[in-house]
């Protein structure tokens, strides 16, 4: 029986996955039999049945290991189900992986045209979304090179710009917007709900509370591979909440514990241009522009510039006081050479009342990233040049 399109089907549906390495055998082991059998396999999905309507939003959660991926995985097409029934109508659309399906030595819009014609489009229905991918992706003129100079960031932006672009019945969309910055994530929040609005069907999968109950009319709850919840994405958010032991999230943003003096607003990475740019070579100039907004009342705030790495290392701070007056005051820090190296970057703002002692929270963070340079390794860029006195070499 066949499915209409964007109408997603799983009856009894199960999926085990061996966790031991297919070492080959011996001959003596294929006639009296290998010694001792093993771990058992993990049973990643038990009799899933789950029926999601066309044009319905459904969120995804559990535990870690619950099954979550490995349902998205059956129900692309990626791996085959050990039993049941799998259907998916129409054309699918999957951002599970980041760089999956990308070829490494290609550029970005190599990249584009290749993944266009995997899901199906013309060459010049992808020429027609082109520039529209290149934009919503911010990419600029990295998008003309190797991806394999790309962060995780820059991937993330690359590979969401094409999904979102591509004329999908069914979205299917894994943890991966965790890597993007918040802005962005902000971006492809809008941007699925656009999709919604036009009748796809969304399976979801975050660990992000925000971002289920903004897009998602549903939610589904699995645990150990079975589902152990369906409804309501409110009453499924609880209910997860509860199977771990918590009534409230616990990875909701830190909020500052008492009234700001100024409110950080109009908050823009820009090039050597002014454009808006979230994408930087090493050595490239940076500006941040910013608005200050009063609404507390004091003559004078701490305006504290911080630069963090991977995990949230700290990697540059910078500071300075700023006289309030009644109308919005416009300010910027600009260093005229990104001294970093490939990677992805938060820029982290914080505003506090002249002579407050410094807390632990903030106000804004905006992601950034840094395009690999294969000439050099690390977080900071010090590349300077080498010489030896006339007669003398360099050892080794």
């Amino acid at each position: 029986m066949s499915v209409a399109h964007g109408e997603i089907v799983l009856e009894g549906t199960s999926r085990s996955f061996s966790v031991r390495a297919d070492r080959g055998s011996t001959l003596k082991e294929r006639l009296i039999g290998p010694r001792g059998g093993g771990p058992e396999p993990v049973q990643a999905l038990r009799d899933v049945t789950l029926r999601v309507r066309p044009g319905e939003t459904v969120g995804l959660i559990g535990r870690n290991g619950a099954g979550k991926s490995s349902t998205l995985r059956v129900l692309a097409g990626i791996v085959p189900p050990d039993s049941g029934r799998v259907e998916v109508g129409g054309r699918v659309v999957t951002l599970l992986e980041l760089g999956a399906g990308f070829s490494r030595d290609f550029s970005g819009r190599e990249n584009i045209e290749l993944n266009g014609a995997l899901h199906g489009l013309t060459r010049a229905e992808v020429a027609e979304r082109m520039d529209r991918i290149i934009g919503f992706s911010e990419l600029g003129s990295f998008v003309d090179v190797p991806v394999k100079t790309y962060s995780a960031g820059m991937f993330l932006r690359l590979g969401f710009a094409i999904a979102a672009h591509l004329d999908a019945d069914v979205l299917l969309i894994d943890e991966v917007l965790a890597v993007g910055d918040e802005a962005f994530q902000r971006k492809c929040l809008r941007r699925i709900s656009e999709r919604i609005a036009l009748g796809s069907t969304l399976v979801l999968v975050s660990h992000d509370p925000s971002a289920i109950e903004r897009v998602c009319g549903r939610v589904v709850v699995l645990e150990a591979g079975e589902v152990v919840f369906d409804g309501p994405t409110a009453d499924g958010l609880l209910f997860y909440h509860r199977l771990l032991g918590t009534d409230v999230p616990d990875d909701l943003p830190a909020h500052r514990a008492g009234a700001a003096p100024v409110e950080i607003a109009a908050l823009e990475l820009e090039d050597e241009d002014g454009r808006r740019c979230r994408v930087f070579r090493p050595g490239d100039p940076l500006r941040v522009a910013l608005e200050l907004r009063p609404r507390a009342g004091a003559p004078a705030v701490h305006v504290e510039l911080e630069v963090r790495g991977e995990h949230g290392r700290s990697l540059f701070a910078t500071s300075t006081e700023v006289e309030l007056a009644e109308e919005p005051v416009p300010l910027a820090f600009e260093a005229p050479r990104l001294a970093l190296l490939g990677g992805d970057y938060d820029l982290v703002l914080t505003a506090r009342a002249a002579g407050e002692p410094e807390g632990a929270s903030f106000d804004r963070v905006v992601g950034f990233s840094v395009a690999s340079d294969p000439g050099a390794r690390g977080v900071a860029d010090l590349r300077g040049s080498w010489s030896a006195p006339i007669g003398t070499r360099a050892p080794g």
